[in-house]
């Protein structure tokens, strides 16, 4: 046995001092230099101008999973969410048959997760309420606060009495005259999508709000893409089966309501605030960070013009509210992953982005428990907007939650903003013993 180790031991030192023997140039990256700069890395610390606003724009449109479900907490109040869709025939048919009859009408709908702030609420009864829309949903209106009632038949479509109580299967018993009335769709309806959600327009699904004081409730994640409605009827031809499924493809979204709006503040505060959904953001103001930036350069001896500093790397680093007494419930209930995003406008709508820092192999996002903070890189916003002499609240980074998907062609991943998951959380603000912060690593070019 001692043989075989010094066999095996004399081979790995030989090869050490072969790879010893490859020759380092120190000059790599050195042609990207000017020939008569003297590069000194430094560090500086500035503070990050916070404010706490309220993510009217939120695209609500396409979510990974369609949720119904309302929660209440202390600090940030009560949210209920509720979600529509289209649906369509899955299967081109003739004719329905003579004298149709419905025998029952149904879907099963997988469950594909929660929120609940207390684990007893994990099974609590939900009523459940599925609406028919009778308004065509324009593709434009995704935002939290552009549906309403007028959308809706006020009566509901779903059988009375149903209650969810929190399975990983949601069972849901339409009535017989909405089935009859799906069976009155015409040759045409039943051949083509588009003609059938023209008239029947689409489904919402909505649970009350819950009213209790204390903190709790549910909100529920259906994974429509899974699910199908059966309607069984006969006819003289005998049994007869239809089947449609929620159509992905067309226009489908989250609703929500918030109670949290008293809750932004645009002055310096102790206390941020991050609630999901169209709930409140903190919110960066770059232009006043930028303008702090460039008073310290021009404080410096000799002055530093902003174009004259160069940033290897830019980090936000925002401190969360330490627990106290051992209670981690804030903590537990914070989002996974944030990252901040700019507000995008193009001719047709309003959307939040990550910016693309977030690709970076250090882009941070997750709550760091041993220091109580997130930290996001923002090394090359931060560099461009330096460069730029007009900054306005367009420019603001907002911190909203992300999610990635990966490509099935390839390891990459795109990053979305999550605008499904409800999560809140208490960030530190500027006034606090912690305040947020952001810390540029950097080097000045000669003038």
């Amino acid at each position: 046995m001692t043989i075989r180790a010094r066999s095996f031991f004399l081979p790995a030192i030989f090869l050490l001092m072969l790879t010893s023997c490859v020759p380092v140039d120190n000059r790599m990256g050195s042609g990207f230099i000017p020939s008569n700069q003297f590069i000194y890395i430094q560090t500086r610390d500035f503070e990050a101008p916070m404010f706490t606003t309220v993510a009217d724009s939120m695209n609500m449109a396409a979510p990974s999973y369609l949720e119904f479900g309302s929660v209440n907490s202390p600090v940030f109040g009560n949210t209920t969410s509720s979600g529509l869709i289209q649906f369509a025939p899955y299967a081109y048919k003739e004719e329905y048959g003579e004298d149709p009859e419905v025998d029952n009408m149904f879907v099963n709908i997988p469950m594909s997760g929660f929120t609940v702030f207390n684990e007893a609420d994990r099974y609590m009864p939900q009523n459940v309420y599925v609406y028919r829309l009778i308004k065509d949903l324009n593709h434009l209106e995704i935002y939290p606060d552009s549906f309403s009632e007028e959308y809706i038949d006020p009566i509901p479509v779903s059988k009375p009495g149903l209650i969810y109580l929190g399975r990983d299967t949601l069972r849901i018993d339409f009535t017989e005259s909405f089935a009859y009335e799906l069976l009155q769709a015409d040759s045409i309806e039943r051949d083509s999508t588009e003609a059938f959600t023209a008239k029947y327009k689409g489904l919402y699904f909505t649970t009350e709000k819950y009213d209790a004081s204390n903190r709790g409730g549910r909100i529920n994640y259906m994974n429509i893409a899974e699910a199908m409605i059966y309607l069984n009827y006969k006819s003289a031809g005998g049994d007869s089966l239809i089947s449609y499924y929620f159509n992905t493809y067309g226009t489908y979204y989250n609703t929500a309501s918030h109670e949290s709006s008293g809750l932004a503040d645009k002055e310096p505060a102790e206390r941020l605030f991050y609630e999901g959904l169209a709930g409140v953001k903190p919110c960066l103001d770059v232009a006043e960070l930028v303008s702090e930036i460039k008073a310290w350069g021009l404080a410096q001896t000799p002055p530093v013009n902003a174009d004259k500093i160069l940033i290897s790397r830019a980090e936000l680093v925002m401190p969360v509210e330490i627990p106290t007494d051992g209670d981690y419930s804030m903590a537990d209930n914070a989002p996974a992953t944030l990252y901040p995003c700019k507000l995008i406008s193009n001719d047709s709508l309003m959307y939040y982005s990550p910016v693309v820092d977030i690709y970076n192999e250090n882009a941070g996002g997750s709550m760091n428990r041993s220091h109580w903070h997130y930290s996001f890189e923002i090394t090359s916003y931060l560099q461009e907007v330096l460069k730029s002499d007009t900054l306005d609240a367009k420019d603001n980074l907002w911190i909203m939650p992300v999610y990635s998907v990966t490509s099935s062609t390839s390891s990459s991943s795109t990053y979305y903003v999550d605008n499904f998951t409800y999560r809140n959380t208490v960030l530190c603000g500027n006034l606090s013993d912690r305040p947020p912060y952001v810390r540029i690593t950097y080097a000045v070019l000669q003038q």
